[in-house]
């Protein structure tokens, strides 16, 4: 098969300011079969509903299972009672415990006025025609309009379908969010605007103007230059930068996109369909237009490129660990209007990893992988997240990433900094002192990883890029970080919120000073804009005389400039193998021997009228353990950071924590 494109890209030296390179193709006349591949026209004013409806058709005959799961699925297994969906022919809002097929709605609620599902309003609103049609959002209106021409008889949309002012609805309805998007056989992308009112540009007559760009060369041939991919032009929407959309993104399995410029698009696990090419055909198992097509790739048909896959969430052949670092990272890195939603907005991915790995998760931190997942380092400003008027205290601990605002990370454990590679990347870390959550009856301590213990039915898996990992019941595809007994919890028994805001942690503390020497190699500092002034490093307290020697590196706020004259409280978490790249340069690195390093946290004591505030309020939840409160420390974290354990030779004693 043999088509003609032509990559029209400017230079390479600061192209980005000029233009995005874009291809093109011939126009086709028709949709025949020789058509494939080539430019397909566009209606200026509005898309063609019925192209959409093929896109749809097509993915289910072609792909299958392999694009959507069509096996009924029952509230029930989350231990809820019914979801909530939207009739398209009574408009009215039903409960069901068996949802049947429908779709669903993501998009932006922006500074628009959102119509509600209240406690209020919920029983006129399942009456018969007792949704307000008119008064809802235009992205809303027009959704519902959209999946009716779609054949689709039920449409969900959060805004409606959960009762926003019921914190007990909102924890039942969200329990479920991996399963109504997933299941979901079709989500509508409302991505056009910043808002609610922004709609879907030419669903209708005369709501978009599109126009294509051609030139005619011949009599016979016509080239016409195609839009951006999708990946491109959804990574260019507000949308794409809001919290709650990315857990909906990954989640989804069908996708149709609207987009500012009045475009649509398909995305399935298999495809990505646009408007102005043809590219619909059984016959490729991936298909894309120009997805990660690079200019050394240029003489390859739209569809033979290594195009880059639907986002989503990697379970087969990926490693938890890194998966979930990935996660991480790409989810505090976009906006939340309201910081409580911090952990409810990510809480339908973390369901994959409980259901597909049976991991369990304290306030977004995996258990078994606790002492690493304390690690997280900022990757620019943050702060606290605000505290909750009803227990005024903060949503979230500080431990976590989830007790913030603002982008996090996780080094890169299959990276090594010029050390000798360790085989098994979860043992980079070895856990120091107690560390412990409250459970039931007692504090539960979390077990070391030669403490965990793993049944005949796993087994060893060598992977080329991480490592060791571990497989359960000969599930080769399934890459576990390490061996444990599967929890027999079910699903509706996950704690997900209303968590206890804190640990334990028995280990030892000294006083360090922060200094402006820093070892970290030369590397593209415009990744992390933290590490411009927010790397410090750490050496000996007051009064010590003489020169201070490095002993290790810790990320903070900009503002502890002002506070290195004085000496700062850090506690020891883990061992660790040695410094990343971000913390020593490889020359130095290398010199090193392994695990000479400790993971520290800085902390800040609570105290006064606050400490009584944290007092009252865990006693109240944790009746049965008040008196294990007494001779401990409360403690908030402040940052995390390594140091050299010869740095605490003469100094650190140990003492009993509650972080919180």
């Amino acid at each position: 098969m043999g088509t003609l494109r032509l990559r029209i890209a400017p230079e390479m030296v600061g192209w980005e300011d000029l233009f995005e390179p874009f291809d093109l193709v011939p126009l086709a006349d028709s949709g025949t079969n020789d058509s494939l591949f080539l430019g397909r026209k566009v209606e200026e004013d509005q898309f063609d509903l019925e192209l959409v409806k093929v896109w749809i058709k097509s993915c289910a005959e072609w792909h299958g299972s392999e694009c959507l799961d069509t096996t009924p699925w029952q509230t029930s297994h989350y231990g809820v009672p019914f979801i909530r969906m939207i009739s398209l022919t009574d408009y009215n809002l039903i409960e069901t415990s068996c949802p049947p097929p429908y779709a669903a709605l993501s998009y932006v609620w922006g500074t628009a006025p959102v119509f509600k599902t209240l406690q209020n309003n919920v029983k006129d609103l399942m009456q018969p025609q007792g949704l307000p049609v008119p008064s809802l959002p235009k992205s809303i209106r027009d959704a519902m309009v959209l999946a009716r021409h779609l054949g689709f008889q039920y449409i969900w949309i959060d805004s409606i379908c959960i009762i926003q002012d019921s914190a007990e609805d909102k924890v039942q309805q969200l329990r479920m969010m991996d399963s109504i998007y997933s299941r979901a056989s079709l989500t509508i992308v409302a991505a056009a605007g910043a808002h609610a009112n922004a709609g879907i540009p030419g669903l209708q007559p005369a709501t978009r103007s599109r126009k294509q760009h051609t030139v005619q060369i011949s009599e016979d041939l016509t080239l016409v230059a195609l839009n951006p991919d999708t990946h491109r032009k959804a990574t260019a929407t507000t949308w794409n930068t809001r919290g709650w959309t990315y857990q909906e993104r990954l989640l989804s399995k069908r996708c149709v996109f609207s987009f500012p410029d009045g475009s649509v698009s398909f995305q399935c696990s298999k495809a990505v369909w646009g408007e102005d090419y043809y590219a619909e055909t059984p016959d490729l198992k991936r298909c894309a237009p120009m997805m990660d097509i690079s200019l050394n790739r240029s003489w390859m048909a739209p569809g033979y490129a290594n195009e880059r896959g639907a986002p989503t969430v990697h379970i087969t052949n990926t490693p938890y660990l890194q998966e979930y670092c990935r996660l991480a990272e790409e989810y505090t890195g976009r906006d939340l209007s309201y910081p409580s939603d911090r952990l409810p907005g990510i809480n339908g991915v973390l369901d994959v990893f409980r259901r597909e790995f049976g991991l369990q998760f304290l306030h977004g931190l995996p258990e078994i992988l606790i002492h690493m997942a304390l690690l997280w380092q900022p990757r620019n400003k943050m702060k606290r997240v605000p505290k909750d008027p009803k227990t005024g205290l903060p949503f979230f601990p500080s431990w976590s990433w989830t007790g913030w605002t603002g982008p996090v990370g996780y080094e890169n454990w299959d990276a090594f900094n010029g050390m000798p590679e360790l085989d098994d990347r979860a043992k980079r870390v070895i856990p120091f002192g107690k560390l412990a959550k409250m459970g039931s009856k007692d504090l539960e301590y979390f077990p070391l990883p030669t403490e965990i213990q793993s049944s005949l039915n796993w087994s060893k898996i060598s992977t080329p890029r991480h490592g060791t990992c571990y497989a359960l019941d000969g599930n080769a595809s399934r890459y576990h970080s390490i061996p444990y007994i599967s929890p027999s919890t079910k699903p509706e028994e996950v704690k997900t919120f209303g968590q206890p805001l804190w640990l334990s942690l028995h280990t030892r503390v000294a006083r360090f000073r922060l200094t402006n020497l820093v070892l970290s190699s030369d590397f593209n500092k415009e990744d992390f804009p933290i590490e411009k002034r927010g790397r410090f490093g750490l050496s000996l307290p007051s009064p010590s005389t003489g020169d201070r020697p490095w002993l290790g590196t810790i990320l903070l706020p900009v503002q502890y400039h002002a506070k290195m004259t004085q000496d700062h409280e850090f506690i020891i978490l883990s061992e660790s193998y040695g410094f990343d790249r971000q913390e020593m340069a490889p020359a130095a690195a290398i010199k090193m021997k392994p695990f000479e390093v400790y993971d520290v946290m800085m902390i800040r004591r609570v105290v006064g009228e606050e400490l009584a505030q944290y007092k009252s309020q865990l006693a109240a939840e944790t009746a049965h353990m008040d008196k294990w409160f007494d001779g401990k420390s409360f403690v908030e974290r402040i940052g995390v950071g390594r140091m050299m354990k010869n740095g605490w030779d003469s100094d650190g004693h140990w003492e009993d924590f509650v972080l919180i």
